[in-house]
């Protein structure tokens, strides 16, 4: 499978988000989804441009590059209207910009599985999805609803690293 976000060309990345949120939202069985492509451009563009690592996008890892994502496009905001009550429940309807939180953490998880963490010993496939239950699932997106790539990327960084090793038991680091 291609690279869903942070290939070379921002064009490449643009058609991949813009082909997850047609699948993502037609599985929901959301047919009408109003999409700015503008505010698309300007998250892929910008998770590039402002990449807060040292070593820039092609030495972070996984982690750290869906994080900044999911941070560059719940604070940008590009799905416009909320996702039907009738198809989320009443739980993630009450959540302001749910839907965006919602697609970009389910872009994080396709992007996360079966990515590679590099490691001291050789290197590690994330084999298995992660995985939380239906309470968690409505917590997270409440907690995503509102972030910001200034205030939240780091936080989310270890987020999305605690999340995939709880699945995946080799993935982690030593533990202190």
């Amino acid at each position: 499978m291609p690279k869903i976000l942070y290939n070379k060309n921002d064009l490449e990345d643009v058609i991949h988000v813009l082909a997850f949120i047609n699948s993502y939202t037609k599985n929901m069985g959301i047919v009408d989804v109003k999409i700015d492509t503008r505010i698309i451009e300007r998250v892929v563009q910008s998770c590039k441009r402002d990449f807060p690592h040292s070593g820039g996008v092609d030495k972070a890892s996984a982690f750290k590059q869906v994080a900044n994502f999911v941070c560059y496009f719940v604070a940008e905001q590009p799905l416009q209207e909320p996702f039907p009550t009738k198809i989320i429940g009443d739980q993630l309807a009450n959540v302001s910009n749910h839907q965006n939180a919602m697609l970009a953490f389910a872009l994080a998880e396709e992007a996360l599985n079966n990515s590679t963490i590099e490691k001291a010993g050789g290197n590690v496939t994330v084999d298995n999805p992660i995985t939380y239950s239906k309470h968690s699932y409505i917590d997270i997106i409440d907690a995503l609803s509102n972030i910001t790539p200034s205030q939240h990327f780091k936080l989310l960084t270890v987020f999305f690293e605690q999340l995939v090793y709880k699945s995946n038991n080799g993935c982690q680091y030593q533990i202190c």
